[in-house]
């Protein structure tokens, strides 16, 4: 069995620390017994996190108490072979915190039930697994994040402004690079408007806004080889009107809801290639009812809800990828989203060509897969299409998948890569064929 190190580092070698117990408290040393919080704790510039072979595996690492903090550049491996989730467990906070001189590389880490929220009005819920600061740097490679949330309280602690969401999985105000991941079931939800008691005209509070129910990106993000399925950004619903004086006051607005996988927000920019989002959603918050007294007060209006893929108040470059909205909403919304070369699309609202049920034509999502994914049918539009194999800016041979499978693997007659995060590659028999040989 390995046991932790504590290599001394020189200037010349950073240290590995080797984390060998999958509980979260520790006793702030690794020695005998590392755990990943004291292996954090205890690493300096440049050291590298690593995990003990002998632990379990599929290997499941406890958050129960505040979130990892790392302000330093540091690299993290998990071992091949071995799922490897953090995961939240009881209470609600998020998984990591990234501070300003954060420059942190992680590999094969799922992050799972992060759960932040915001109590205090004018201040948002951000990011339910991972919260990056500014002037930071965070690269996550062959990842999964499912069922993290960020949300705002229904009952805030202090009255007077509205409590917005943002980010569900990841809300990054520093650089992002993101590869050959997945993001599942992830969710920003905006604070539901408190009722007129608590305002001093008695008019419900307006409901909070929600953005990006996967990722919220206010610095520069890379995404290349990912699948975006069933992320919501939902914003609150207003607060209901009561009675000033004697007369009904009214009801507070709804919350908007904008980027149900992905927000790009103002002044920050994009590049997003071979990847698949289906199934996103935003849905804004209902106006509140008025107060009824002597009259009825107005209710309050609805909010708005748009890019139930993605939206962009930046830049945002957009590259043979597969985005199928909700039917309802805009699928692609924003002032600045452009394409290199092709996208596959479900309405004009995203830049591509439109494809009409774009959804079936790739098998279902498996959200329990290692690594969540559609898989194109092999009579897929997206099979052996994309006009190169190139990343978003056309600089790099982009060689592999979401699955880490080559690309292009040639189903038809040309070696073309295929749209989204998934090269389809056909099952091949020792036959031969692609299908098993009737038995004779």
């Amino acid at each position: 069995m390995l046991l932790a190190c504590c290599l001394v580092a020189s200037p010349a070698r950073a240290a590995d620390w080797i984390v060998t117990d999958t509980s979260d408290a520790g006793d702030g040393t690794c020695d005998a017994s590392c755990t990943l919080r004291d292996a954090v704790d205890n690493s300096i510039a440049d050291d590298r996190i690593l995990f003990d072979l002998a632990l379990p595996n599929p290997l499941q690492l406890d958050v129960t108490g505040d979130a990892l903090f790392i302000d330093i550049p540091l690299r993290m491996v998990t071992n091949d072979g071995v799922p490897t989730v953090l995961r939240r467990i009881g209470g609600s906070g998020r998984l990591i915190e990234l501070g300003p001189n954060a420059d942190v590389r992680i590999v094969g880490l799922g992050y799972e039930d992060g759960r932040v929220l915001s109590l205090t009005s004018g201040t948002p819920a951000e990011g339910g697994a991972i919260l990056s600061a500014a002037g930071s740097k965070l690269e996550l490679r062959d990842c999964v994040f499912r069922n993290n949330k960020a949300m705002g309280s229904v009952a805030p602690t202090d009255f007077g402004g509205t409590i917005d969401a943002r980010g569900g999985a990841i809300a990054a105000r520093g650089d992002l690079l993101i590869e050959r991941c997945a993001f599942v079931g992830n969710l920003a939800t905006g604070a539901a408007g408190i009722a007129g008691f608590g305002e001093a005209n008695a008019s419900g509070g307006d409901g909070g806004n929600a953005e990006g129910g996967a990722i919220f990106a206010a610095g520069a993000a890379d995404i290349l080889n990912a699948t975006f399925s069933n992320n919501q950004a939902i914003g609150g619903g207003g607060g209901p009107g009561t009675i000033f004086g004697t007369l009904g006051a009214g009801g507070g607005d709804g919350g908007d809801a904008s980027g149900g996988a992905i927000l790009i927000a103002t002044g920050a920019s994009g590049r997003l290639a071979f990847s698949t989002l289906i199934g996103n959603l935003t849905q804004a918050g209902a106006g509140g009812t008025g107060g009824v007294g002597t009259t009825t007060g107005p209710d309050g209006a609805a909010g708005l809800a748009s890019g139930a893929a993605m939206r962009s108040d930046g830049d945002l470059l957009l590259n043979s990828s597969v985005v199928v909205g909700d039917n309802v909403t805009s699928t692609c919304e924003g002032i600045s989203i452009t394409q290199r070369t092709d996208n596959l699309v479900s309405d004009a609202s995203c830049p591509g060509a439109v494809v009409a049920n774009l959804d079936l034509q790739f098998e279902p999502i498996n959200g329990l897969d290692p690594s969540p994914h559609f898989t194109p049918l092999p009579t897929s539009v997206a099979v052996d299409t994309s006009p190169d194999c190139l990343d978003a800016l056309g600089a790099e041979l982009v060689d592999l998948d979401q699955l880490s499978a080559p690309r292009p693997f040639t189903y038809h007659d040309t070696p073309v890569c295929d749209f989204g995060a998934i090269e389809f590659t056909p099952v091949i028999f020792a036959d031969g064929l692609e299908a098993q040989s009737a038995v004779p």
